[in-house]
């Protein structure tokens, strides 16, 4: 339940060319990509679980992305993207952490202009405190001019989670909480030359399956209005929205919500260097005891300098609060970290980093934990040429 920011699934995770999720965007040419990597880094965590008394742990992780995309929206395209990451402590210190996204898509022209997108969706993300599964069926209908873009969602969702108490070091629940959530998104954007601006209103419904090990009902509907925006100007790119987040639930069990939450990043970039900042604060389910809903806060920046076509650095710092609502129950983590890549050539990749982080929670701080790691990443192309130097380092760099 604690999601502690690592910057290693940030720098060595890279995404190759085009992600077969870019069938929710992809222009109406012919595109082909079929392109992957592998990955293995290993080091040391001085407290993996950010527990008080926790020891250290030597860790291994295995990376493995791949993308297809082919086709038009013409005659249809098809699209598969796997991300893959699994991380090995002492079993002694922590259970290994393992992450999974698998996307299925699809999209075709059903008129001028006007395309169908279908993504399937399967998320795996475990660890020593948090299981949780899902798998996402997302239909979306959107009529796109050069002036304007006009669209609708609907999704549908079957999630499984289960979260220890962190708080009070508990163990797992007898048995995962299962829900299903029902989603339709009606939206708008007014295109302009260096972006776009608009709007879109969330109806939805989380239905729980059961009620929980205390016998609540954590059912609810959710209406969310929201305004976003997209700019990129001389070397600028910049997005955000806003959105007003109302939840009632379908019992007395737990206080209706209402909480004001937002995106925001930036990013710039002169010369050898990139400049980044972002923000959010964010909505999630949660199956901590007597809580409701999760609200996070988190903020970044970040710094990267290429020194060459096989350089690179980067400097990341990360804050991140999360409040568990129907309690007085908090935890914040202070992340900041340097990592360096070097392109061997090839789609060889190394990389090297080493962080600190800090977990603070009611009348608890943890003390002051290490990551140290190197890593090596191999890039597999199945169709392409194979791609620039300088562009390989860029994609093994932070990302905001």
């Amino acid at each position: 339940m604690i999601r502690r920011a690592s910057l290693a699934a940030v720098v060595v995770a890279s995404q190759l060319g085009v992600s077969a999720a870019l069938a929710q965007t992809v222009p109406a040419g012919t595109v082909t990509v079929n392109a992957g990597s592998i990955g293995l880094r290993t080091g040391y965590d001085s407290n993996p679980t950010d527990t008080l008394g926790a020891r250290g742990s030597m860790f291994a992780t295995q990376t493995i992305n791949y993308d297809y995309l082919r086709g038009s929206l013409q005659d249809g395209i098809i699209g598969l993207s796997v991300k893959f990451a699994d991380t090995q402590y002492d079993p002694g210190v922590a259970a290994p952490s393992t992450t999974a996204i698998i996307a299925a898509s699809g999209a075709i022209e059903l008129a001028p202009k006007l395309a169908l997108r279908t993504t399937l969706t399967t998320t795996v993300d475990d660890n020593w405190a948090r299981r949780s599964h899902g798998v996402q069926l997302r239909n979306r209908v959107e009529y796109d001019t050069t002036d304007f873009r006009i669209f609708a969602n609907v999704d549908t969702g079957i999630n499984a989670l289960n979260e220890r108490n962190i708080f009070t070091l508990g163990d797992f629940l007898p048995q995962d909480e299962n829900f299903v959530t029902r989603t339709f998104m009606p939206g708008f954007a007014y295109k302009f030359g260096t972006g776009e601006i608009g709007t879109s209103l969330v109806l939805s419904r989380v239905a729980y399956l059961a009620t929980d090990i205390f016998g609540l009902d954590r059912s609810h509907k959710i209406v969310q209005p929201n305004v976003f925006f997209t700019v990129k100007s001389s070397g600028v790119e910049v997005e955000g929205s806003i959105s007003p987040y109302f939840a009632s639930y379908d019992t007395t069990d737990f206080d209706d919500v209402k909480q004001l939450l937002y995106t925001a990043k930036a990013k710039y970039q002169a010369g050898s260097w990139t400049f980044g900042v972002g923000s959010s604060r964010t909505v999630s389910d949660t199956t901590l005891s007597f809580a409701s809903l999760d609200v996070g806060q988190s903020n970044e920046a970040s710094v990267s300098y290429k020194f060459d076509d096989k350089n690179a650095v980067s400097l990341l710092a990360r804050y991140r609060r999360d409040d568990y609502l129907n309690t007085d129950l908090w935890s914040t983590t202070f992340l900041t970290g340097l990592d360096f890549a070097h392109d061997f050539g090839d789609g060889y990749i190394g990389t090297a980093g080493a962080s600190v982080r800090q977990v603070r929670r009611p009348d608890e701080v943890q003390p002051w934990a290490v990551n140290v790691q190197i890593g090596f990443q191999k890039k597999l192309d199945f169709g392409e040429a194979p791609k620039a130097a300088d562009a390989k380092v860029t994609e093994v760099k932070p990302k905001i």
